[in-house]
C-alpha cells in the first residue's frame, strides 16, 4: 500500500503548520520493518458453537495479508486444541491454498467435559508473539446418564459486616427428575485455588440454599463454585460465578491519545467493568477538588462511555458514582504540565476526519510526524509545526482502508508521544443473498441452495465461503457473535475480550458508530512496540513456510559451517523419493519442492567428494511449535441455567453415544478382530521375547497422528488403564505380589517387564545381557534398578510423532510394550554423524462431511444431525453464483444457514439466513 505524503487544507489560519516532506528517516526505519515483518492475520470459521464428545468439529480457515488481501507467504497453518487444563489435547497441520484451508477435529469420548481452546497461527506469525494468532475458546460436553443439571441463583449480599454469596441451587438429571437427598461437596474456588469447603444434602426436591462467606476476598471472573457428589467423586460439576445484579465495578480512564496535558481541552474515554469481566453500565458524575459539576459520567454501551475536561494546574479531579447503595469516589489520572495531545473526530463530517493535535507551552516546535497505519504499513506520513500551538485539519476517508487505522504522532526526535486507533467504515462489503429452492421443506428433503454475491455497487463478484446449516432445534445461535467480518477488521487488532463483536457491524447508525469509536478509545490505545520497530538491522525469528521444503545447515566439530557438501534425501514407503543438494559456502543447504503428503519422514545423509559418509553435523530448521496458551476465556457449562434448544442438542448426542461405545477396556475381551498380520507379529513375538504373549491394544500410526507432542510417557497413561509406577508386583505367574525395594513400571500391579524399542529390549541398555524370559519365565527387569531408570528417559524422550507402531500385550505375570519408532534406530536416542532422520509434523487431509441422500421418503433410519450441512470449500463464479445441496433431517424443525467468506482483495461477507422444515402432514 502507497504511502500518502500530502499537504491538508488547514482550518484555522496556520496554512504553514503542515508540510510534505519526501524523506524522513523515521518513516524509512517504520517502511524497513513492516516489509521485514509483514502482517498475517487468521481466522476459522466453525460449523457450530458447541459440541458434544464423540461429535466432529469441522472448521475453515482464512489466513490474509494484513491489508486483508491474498497472502501468498505461507502455506501452511498449525491447529491446536487445549483442554481447560491449559494441557495440550491434538493438533492438525493444514496446507493452505491462496491463504484457504480446512480441517476437522474428531472429539473422542473420552475427552473430559469442559472449556476447550482452539489456536490457530502460522509460522511467521510467531514474529509477532500471540498478537495475531486465532484463538477460539468453546465448550465440549458429555452427557449420558449420570449428567446433573444446574438450575443457580447467586447474589452477592453486602448487608451484613462481611460479604456472603446468596446460593440457590436445584440438582436434577438429565429427564428433569430432582436429585433428591443427595450428599455433596461444594468448594468455592478462586482460579485453581480453594477458598473453601462445605458439605450439603439437597433437599427432596433437589434444592441447596445457602450463604457462602467470602471473607476479605474480593470476586473476580476466575470464581467458581465446584460441586461434587460424596458417593461418586466422577460426578463432578464446575458451576461459574453468575452473579445477579452484581455492583462490584472496576473503574478505568483512558484519556485520548494517552494522557491529558494542563489546560488542553480533551477527551477522556472510560471502561466499567464488573467482577464476571464484562463491561457494566454505569452512571455519575465528574467533579474538581471543590466539588463542582464539570462533566456528566454515563455509560453508552457495554460500561463504555466518553466526556470532555479542560485540566488545570494544581487541581484534582474525580468520579463519584453509586455502588451497591454507598458512594463512591475514584481519582482520575493525573494530568502532565507539558506535552502535546491528539484529538481525532470521526463523525464531524461524515466523508472526512477530523484531526486536532495541541501543545504545551514548551513543546511548541517544528517537525513532529503524524504517521497512520492500517496494519503494519504506512498509509499516511507528514510533517508539523506546532510553533503557534495549535494545528487541526481534515483528511478524506476515502484515502484509508477499511479496519482500524493507527495514528501516531511522533517528536521532532523520533519518539512516540501520542496515539489513536480509528475505525473507517467505506462500506466495502460482499453482499450475499441465499435463494431456497422452495418455501417449506419436509423431513428428509432435498434442499438446493442457490449463493449470489456482489460487491457493495451491486456487481458480482467471486470470492470463497464456508457454508454451514444447522437445526435449531439443537444448536442456539449465538446473537452477534464474533464473524469474519468482526474479527479481521475489528477483534485482530485488538487486545482483550470484545463483548458481542459482531453487534458493531449490524448498521451505521450513529450509536453504534459511537460505540465502536469508545470501543478503540478504551481497548486499543496502547499502541505498537515502538522501540523494537525503529530497530534496524531486525532478522526475523521464524521464517514463512512457503512452499513444501527442508532446510538446514553444515557445521563441524567446533561449530564452523562446512561447504560443499553432497547431501543426499531419502524417503520410502508409499512415496519413494530421492534428492541431492549441495551445501552453499555458508553450509546451508535446502530441498525444494517436496511433495504435499500427508505423512513422511525422511533419510539426509551427507558425503564428503570421494563419495565416503562426511562427519558434519546436520541441523535442520524444524517447526518449533508455540508454547502452550497460559489463558482462555472460560465458557459456561451447558448443563447450568440450560435452555431447552442446547438440552435437547445433548440429550440427542447421548443417544447417539450410548449406541456408539467406544472405550476398549485391558482387563476386558480379547480385540474383537486380530487381522493375519497381528496373529503373525504376536507369534514371532512369542518365539523372540515372550512365550505367553496375548496382544490387548494396539496403537497405531494413525492414532499416533491424532497428539503429535504428546510424550509416550503421558500416551501410555492415557491409553492404558491402570499404567502406573509402583514398588509391588508378582515375580512370578503363580505366586503373590511382594514389595520391592525400587519402583518399576506397572499395569494394574503387573509389572512391565520388556519394553523393546525396534527389536532391541532396553535391558541391554544397563545389563549388555539378553533376557531369557522363555527359558526361565522369570524377568530380568524385576532385578535391575536400572532398567526402570533407562525406560523412564525414553518414556519421557519420545513423543507420538517418533513412533509408528506400539503394541502392548498381557502375559500370565507381566505385560510387554514392543515399540516400533520412526528412525528405527531402536532405544539410542542420539543422531549419529552424517545421517539424519526427520519427520515433519503430517499434513493433515480433513474429512469429508457425511451428508445423506435419501432416494425414499418412507426412508426409516433415523437422522439426529445437528450440522445438517458444511461445506468449507463454496466458490462463487465470476457471475457472484454458487449452488449447494442437502437432504433434511427426519424432525420438523427451522434451520439456520451462515455463510461467510471473503473475496481476496480485501471484502467480507456474511450472511444468515433461515428456512423451515415442517410435518409431511402439514399443509405447505
Amino acid at each position: 500500500m502507497k504511502t500518502l505524503l500530502i499537504n491538508f487544507i488547514i482550518l484555522i489560519t496556520i496554512i504553514s503548520g503542515v508540510q510534505a516532506q519526501q524523506a524522513v528517516p523515521l518513516l524509512e526505519k517504520i517502511k524497513s520493518h513492516s516489509e521485514k515483518l509483514p502482517i498475517e492475520k487468521l481466522y476459522l470459521s466453525f460449523d457450530k458453537p458447541y459440541y458434544n464428545t464423540g461429535d466432529t468439529l469441522w472448521f475453515k480457515s482464512f489466513l490474509l495479508n494484513g491489508d486483508h488481501t491474498l497472502n501468498n507467504r505461507t502455506d501452511k497453518i498449525y491447529v491446536e486444541l487445549f483442554n481447560d487444563s491449559l494441557v495440550f489435547v491434538e493438533s492438525r497441520v493444514i496446507a493452505l491454498n491462496n491463504g484457504l484451508g480446512y480441517g476437522d477435529f474428531a472429539l473422542q469420548k473420552k475427552f473430559r467435559e469442559g472449556t476447550y481452546t482452539i489456536r490457530a497461527y502460522s509460522n511467521w506469525q510467531q514474529n509477532f508473539g500471540s498478537r495475531y494468532y486465532f484463538q477460539k475458546s468453546l465448550y465440549i460436553g458429555k452427557a449420558d446418564e449420570k449428567t446433573w443439571l444446574l438450575d443457580s441463583y447467586q447474589k452477592l449480599n453486602i448487608s451484613t459486616s462481611k460479604s456472603t454469596i446468596d446460593l440457590k441451587l436445584r440438582i436434577t438429571n438429565i429427564k428433569n427428575e430432582a436429585a433428591g437427598l443427595k450428599d455433596v461437596e461444594i468448594h468455592l474456588m478462586n482460579g485453581k485455588k480453594r477458598l473453601m469447603k462445605a458439605d450439603f444434602q439437597t433437599s427432596i426436591d433437589g434444592l441447596i440454599e445457602t450463604q457462602i462467606p467470602l471473607g476479605d476476598n474480593k470476586l473476580n471472573e476466575k470464581y467458581s463454585f465446584i460441586i461434587i457428589d460424596k458417593k461418586d467423586n466422577s460426578r463432578k460439576l464446575t458451576l461459574p460465578l453468575i452473579i445477579q445484579d452484581l455492583d462490584q465495578v472496576d473503574l478505568q480512564f483512558m484519556p485520548e491519545g494517552g494522557y491529558m496535558v494542563n489546560d488542553i481541552f480533551g477527551k477522556i474515554a472510560f471502561k466499567a467493568i464488573n467482577a464476571d469481566g464484562f463491561g457494566k453500565d454505569i452512571m455519575g458524575k465528574i467533579v474538581n477538588s471543590k466539588n463542582e459539576l464539570l462533566a456528566e459520567l454515563k455509560s453508552s454501551h457495554k460500561g463504555m462511555g466518553s466526556f470532555y475536561l479542560l485540566p488545570q494546574k494544581g487541581e484534582s479531579y474525580f468520579a463519584i458514582y453509586s455502588q451497591s447503595g454507598k458512594e463512591q469516589k475514584q481519582l482520575l489520572p493525573i494530568a502532565r504540565d507539558e506535552g502535546t495531545t491528539l484529538r481525532i473526530e470521526p463523525f464531524s463530517i461524515k466523508d472526512s476526519l477530523y484531526i486536532y493535535i495541541k501543545a504545551s507551552e514548551t513543546k511548541r516546535v517544528e517537525n513532529y510526524t503524524l504517521l497512520a497505519q492500517a496494519g503494519n504499513e504506512n498509509v499516511m506520513a507528514t510533517t508539523l509545526s506546532l510553533k503557534n500551538g495549535f494545528i487541526a485539519f481534515k483528511v478524506p476517508k476515502k484515502d484509508f482502508p477499511d479496519g482500524i487505522i493507527h495514528f501516531t504522532l511522533f517528536s521532532p526526535d523520533q519518539q512516540p508521544l501520542n496515539e489513536r486507533q480509528v475505525f473507517i467504515n467505506r462500506n466495502q462489503k460482499i453482499n450475499v443473498s441465499i435463494t431456497p429452492n422452495k418455501g417449506t421443506f419436509t423431513q428428509k428433503d432435498s434442499v438446493s441452495l442457490e449463493i449470489l454475491t456482489t460487491k457493495e455497487d451491486g456487481l458480482p463478484l467471486s470470492g470463497s465461503f464456508a457454508i454451514t446449516v444447522t437445526d435449531n432445534g439443537q444448536v442456539k445461535q449465538i446473537e452477534d457473535e464474533n464473524n469474519i467480518i468482526s474479527h479481521f477488521l475489528l477483534q485482530s487488532d485488538i487486545k482483550g475480550l470484545i463483548e458481542e463483536p459482531g453487534w458493531y457491524f449490524k448498521n451505521n447508525d450513529p450509536a453504534t458508530l459511537q460505540a465502536l469509536d469508545q470501543l478503540l478509545l478504551t481497548q486499543a490505545w496502547v499502541g505498537y512496540n515502538w522501540p523494537e520497530i525503529l530497530k534496524q538491522n531486525l532478522i526475523p525469528s521464524f521464517k514463512a513456510e512457503k512452499g513444501n521444503t527442508i532446510e538446514g545447515i553444515l557445521t563441524n566439530l567446533v561449530k564452523k559451517p562446512v561447504p560443499n557438501i553432497n547431501l543426499t534425501l531419502l524417503s520410502l514407503g508409499r512415496n519413494i523419493l530421492v534428492m541431492d543438494t549441495v551445501s552453499n559456502s555458508e553450509g546451508k543447504f535446502i530441498f525444494k519442492d517436496l511433495p504435499l503428503v500427508d505423512s513422511v519422514s525422511y533419510t539426509i545423509k551427507i558425503k564428503n567428494a570421494k563419495g565416503k559418509t562426511s562427519s558434519a553435523n546436520i541441523a535442520l530448521d524444524e517447526f518449533i511449535p508455540a508454547a502452550d496458551i497460559t489463558t482462555f476465556n472460560n465458557v459456561k457449562p451447558w448443563y447450568v441455567n440450560t435452555d431447552s434448544t442446547t438440552l435437547n442438542y445433548y440429550k440427542v448426542s447421548e443417544k447417539l453415544n450410548a449406541k456408539t461405545p467406544e472405550r476398549l477396556q485391558l482387563e476386558g475381551n480379547m480385540l474383537k478382530e486380530v487381522t493375519i498380520k497381528g496373529k503373525a507379529k504376536t507369534e514371532a513375538f512369542m518365539q523372540t521375547s515372550a512365550w505367553d504373549a496375548n496382544l490387548k491394544l494396539k496403537i497405531d500410526e494413525e492414532e499416533l497422528k491424532k497428539m503429535p507432542r504428546k510424550s509416550l510417557m503421558d500416551l501410555l497413561k492415557d491409553k492404558i488403564d491402570g499404567f502406573t509406577i509402583g514398588t509391588i508386583w508378582a515375580n512370578f505367574c503363580d505366586t503373590g505380589s511382594s514389595r520391592h525395594n525400587f519402583s518399576n513400571f506397572l499395569v494394574g500391579g503387573k509389572l512391565i517387564s520388556h519394553v523393546i524399542v525396534d527389536n532391541v529390549n532396553t535391558l541391554a541398555l544397563t545389563q549388555y545381557l539378553e533376557d531369557d524370559y522363555n527359558v526361565t519365565g522369570i524377568s530380568k527387569t524385576s532385578k535391575y534398578p536400572e532398567v526402570f531408570e533407562v525406560n523412564n528417559y525414553i518414556f519421557n524422550r519420545l513423543s507420538a510423532q517418533d513412533i509408528v507402531e506400539i503394541n502392548i500385550y498381557k502375559g500370565c505375570a507381566y505385560y510387554f510394550l514392543d515399540i516400533k519408532t520412526r528412525s528405527g534406530k531402536g532405544p539410542w536416542i542420539i543422531t549419529a554423524n552424517g545421517v539424519y532422520v526427520f519427520r515433519p509434523l503430517p499434513l493433515y487431509i480433513s474429512k469429508e462431511f457425511y451428508s445423506p441422500k435419501y432416494t425414499s421418503q418412507n426412508n426409516s433410519t433415523a437422522d439426529y444431525r445437528s450440522t445438517i450441512f458444511w461445506d468449507a470449500n463454496v466458490v462463487t463464479d465470476e457471475n457472484g453464483k454458487a449452488k449447494v445441496s442437502f437432504y433434511t433431517a427426519d424432525k420438523p424443525s427451522t434451520y439456520t444457514i451462515k455463510i461467510e467468506g471473503i473475496d481476496l482483495f480485501g471484502r467480507f461477507g456474511y450472511q444468515k439466513s433461515i428456512i423451515k422444515v415442517i410435518n409431511k402432514t402439514e399443509s405447505k
